[in-house]
């Protein structure tokens, strides 16, 4: 990825633009310095570009992103299409028996799993009303209200799904450059720092993470360039993973060496 262009100049009122003769120059390029005009000018976040560098993949990495993700399913998607089963069979088990408040909330459940997966816009809303109607129904039919423990964590889901970004664009929905920048930075500003860190923290439990986390650290500390368009960060990340790599590297040898040395099996 190129570095932006460290030029300073600033066009005149008389200063021509060399794609557009005709139009006065209004400012240079972010990435190769050239002067641009008002008609080719492309705003990424905070920067300007003229036509040519405005058009790059990493330039425009947010535009290019939002369109790769817009209408395209998740693995939410597939996992809301593999439940749909589920509750299907549930609505029918206990239409079967009679019980048909708990054959509609199935039904509902069901209807919403498959409009999400086929990309339905009001699954979206449709998701925050389902714990809310099951709790309802529990709370109708004398249940105890032990069943908060299970209903909390999937409102807190559905509030999630909801807002999400990525959700978001899936169902064609607008977000803002400030959203988009932050689904960039979790999936694709360096991935390997993110995966150093996941892999550090597993190497506590698995010796066999270890290694792998000091090696994604490293790779994702060659990577890291502050100045590279768009930036490429997460250095700390990086550090961190290749940290507790190292320190579960050394725990797990210093507890394999002294179960040897007193003739103790590694596995108890």
């Amino acid at each position: 990825m190129s570095a932006p262009a460290s030029s300073t100049a600033l066009p005149t009122p008389s200063t021509p633009c060399p794609r557009h003769p005709e139009h006065a120059a209004v400012g240079t390029c972010a990435r190769c310095g050239a002067f641009f005009c008002e008609t080719e000018a492309l705003r990424h976040g905070e920067h300007t570009y003229c036509e040519a560098c405005g058009a790059r993949p990493e330039v425009g990495h947010l535009e290019r992103m939002r369109r790769e993700l817009w209408g395209k399913r998740d693995g939410w998607a597939w996992l809301m299409l593999a439940s749909a089963p589920l509750h299907l069979t549930f609505a029918v088990a206990t239409g079967m028996d009679g019980m048909w408040a708990w054959t509609v909330l199935g039904v509902a459940n069901t209807g919403v799993t498959v409009a999400w997966f086929l990309g339905v816009p009001l699954a979206r809303p449709a998701l925050l009303v389902l714990p809310p109607l099951w709790l309802a129904a529990f709370q109708w039919k004398g249940r105890d209200l032990w069943v908060l423990v299970l209903l909390v964590p999937a409102m807190g889901l559905a509030l999630w799904l909801y807002a999400s970004t990525r959700v978001r664009l899936y169902f064609r929905q607008e977000v803002d450059a400030q959203r988009l920048e932050r689904l960039w930075d979790a999936r694709e500003n360096n991935p390997l720092a993110r995966l150093a860190l996941v892999f550090g923290l597993a190497g506590l439990v698995l010796p066999v993470a270890a290694p792998l986390a000091m090696g994604l650290g490293l790779a994702g500390l060659r990577r890291v360039d502050p100045e590279a368009t768009p930036p490429i960060g997460k250095r700390r990340q990086a550090l961190w993973g290749l940290g507790l790599g190292g320190l579960s590297l050394v725990c797990w040898t210093g507890w394999v060496l002294s179960r040897l040395s007193m003739g103790l099996p590694l596995i108890p």
